[in-house]
């Protein structure tokens, strides 16, 4: 009876042993497990985004170089997506500027789900008609998000700071209209307000074609330059009455990021451009 005794001593102190070395090693084990499962994620995701997302966003989702499906050079109608005021700090700038009270993951996989009402990007989710699973929207949400891991984008030095706009234009630096061409494109503008010189080519917002001419009349008192201002910093400011599809939408639809992503002379370059876009009707 002894020897059982001991038998069995021996044989529970040995079990709890190896229970506690396995406890011990479990949260290394679980982590090793997650991060297998986020690579795996942002691996899919990454395939989904450059099958569905990169043409209108760019291929690094910069909103910058983007093609069609055929291969050919268009504009990049999609916000920037690898971009430090979306990714960088919890809530970022551009959840802030929204007033999201959520998390960033949540912010980014609704979108795709859901899509943003009144613009060119459509719903993804099947929840909502499109064409995406659940597990999908999980994996693009994943390789989005995958991107504010890049110390470059969110180190302590990297993230955009918003400039200390002041309230009138006339405090800009002088602007060199001849540099507004390449911040249109770069910046987006074009994806919703078409070229300038194609009347028919805004897709989503009014075209700027005339503006150097109709902004003065605009807001009773209020000039062309500080009109064209104060819509790129705050595009609730001023609501175009109607837009290519109808009328405009309220709030506006227009990116609210520029005050973090234009400098002081990128906005006065902007505005002395657009002052000169007075021929299309």
């Amino acid at each position: 009876m002894q020897i059982k005794v001991v038998i069995g001593t021996i044989a529970f102190m040995l079990v709890m042993v190896i229970l506690g070395v396995a406890a011990l090693f479990e949260p290394a084990r679980l982590g090793e497990t997650t991060d297998a499962f986020v690579g795996r994620q942002v691996e899919k995701g990454a395939v989904l985004f450059h099958e569905n997302c990169a043409e209108c966003h760019g291929a690094e989702g910069k909103a910058i170089d983007c093609v069609d499906f055929a291969g050919e050079e268009k504009s990049c109608v999609g916000l920037p997506l690898n971009h430090a005021p979306l990714l960088c700090g919890e809530p970022s700038q551009r959840l802030q500027q929204v007033g999201w009270q959520s998390s960033k993951a949540n912010y980014v996989s609704q979108t795709v789900a859901a899509g943003r009402p009144g613009t060119l990007m459509p719903t993804w989710s099947q929840d909502f008609g499109g064409p995406m699973e659940d597990y999908q929207i999980d994996q693009v949400t994943a390789f989005v998000l995958n991107w504010g891991e890049d110390p470059e984008l969110c180190g302590e030095e990297a993230i955009v700071e918003a400039v200390d706009w002041p309230d009138s234009w006339e405090d800009l630096p002088q602007g060199d209209a001849a540099n507004g061409p390449g911040l249109y494109q770069i910046n987006g503008c074009a994806g919703c307000h078409g070229d300038p010189d194609n009347p028919g080519s805004a897709a989503v917002g009014p075209h700027l074609g005339n503006i150097g001419n109709v902004a003065a009349t605009r807001v009773p008192g209020i000039s062309a330059e500080q009109y064209i201002y104060e819509s790129i910093l705050n595009p609730n400011a001023f609501i175009v009455p109607e837009c290519p599809s109808g009328p405009c939408a309220e709030p506006s639809v227009m990116r609210a990021d520029y005050g973090f992503v234009l400098s002081e002379q990128d906005m006065a370059d902007l505005i002395a451009y657009y002052l000169t876009l007075t021929s299309a009707p």
